[in-house]
């Protein structure tokens, strides 16, 4: 069974994916332990966290989101399907990190302040990477990706 490119890229682009949701849930979980362990006592003075992250993390996640749909809107729709995937996987790619970093800022600030509502945006920010995750179908609709475009992503071999 030999794989094209295309299907290379896909298997990489969700292989990025998986990684970073996995990421994301040993920082979740190691953090939580760590804290666990810790006697808690919320710091008011460290209430700013819990303003502080929602608008970071929804500012760089809309910032992302635009810079997306202008790259995938500047796509060549003459492009071979190897090129769409490329600049697919390099958009997400910014989407997932933008989210993975507000992931860490907020399990920082949870760490340091034990606001437990920073744990929280956490773990719903950990569901937006998960739901964000990388399907045939969305990458069709995204990319305008024709039925046998399609098809030539699945890992069966082409005859």
């Amino acid at each position: 069974m030999t794989r094209t490119k295309s299907q290379i890229t896909f298997r990489s682009i969700v292989s990025k994916h998986l990684i970073i949701s996995i990421l994301t849930t040993l920082i979740i979980g190691i953090v939580y332990t760590i804290r666990k362990n810790q006697p808690i006592s919320a710091n008011q003075n460290l209430l700013i966290f819990e303003f502080i992250l929602p608008l970071v993390a929804i500012s760089s996640f809309v910032a992302s989101h635009f810079f997306s749909k202008k790259k995938l809107s500047s796509l060549n729709k003459q492009a071979s399907l190897n090129e769409k995937l490329s600049l697919f996987k390099e958009v997400k790619i910014i989407q997932w990190i933008s989210l993975f970093g507000s992931v860490i800022l907020a399990s920082i600030g949870f760490l340091i302040s034990a606001r437990q509502n920073l744990l929280l945006y956490a773990m719903l920010i950990g569901v937006m990477i998960l739901y964000y995750r990388p399907v045939k179908g969305r990458i069709g609709e995204d990319l305008d990706l024709t039925a046998e475009e399609l098809d030539s992503l699945s890992s069966k071999e082409n005859t």
